[in-house]
């Protein structure tokens, strides 16, 4: 009986070193894998050729939560690839996640852009050029 009670003595204090250990491990574990799964999103999102050397991506999560952080940074993309890539990402990523794009545009000179969106809202452009008929 005094065995057993020792083995549950040294099982109990193994259990609270180290399971507070175990626990951030599994918590790092679970970011960074929420991390990579962000980031395969977004490449695969811009994985033509036109954007080859011409993206910076970082990709940031919470330890302890959903809240994400994703931020672009493109450098001379037209203004109509950089839209409909931005918006089929913008469907792809999960709600929580909130995604921060920087970049200049194509036209001489090059025009710098910030966006920023949260949720799984489509992105709409609030300014469409008119079609002036003659």
């Amino acid at each position: 009986m005094d065995a057993l009670m020792q083995i549950a003595g040294l099982l109990m204090l193994f259990g609270v070193t180290g399971g507070p250990l175990v626990a951030l491990l599994v918590l790092l574990n679970r970011r960074d894998r929420r991390e990579s799964a962000l980031l395969g999103a977004v490449l695969g999102e811009f994985a033509s050729p036109e954007f080859r050397g011409r993206l910076a991506t970082r990709v940031r999560c919470a330890l302890l939560g959903r809240g994400s952080v994703v931020r672009l940074h493109i450098l001379g993309g037209s203004r109509d690839e950089v839209w409909s890539a931005l918006t089929r990402l913008a469907l792809r990523v999960p709600p929580s996640v909130r995604l921060v794009v920087e970049g200049t545009m194509d036209p001489d000179p090059p025009a710098p852009f910030t966006l920023e969106t949260t949720g799984r809202h489509p992105l709409r452009c609030l300014h469409r050029p008119s079609v002036v008929t003659g």
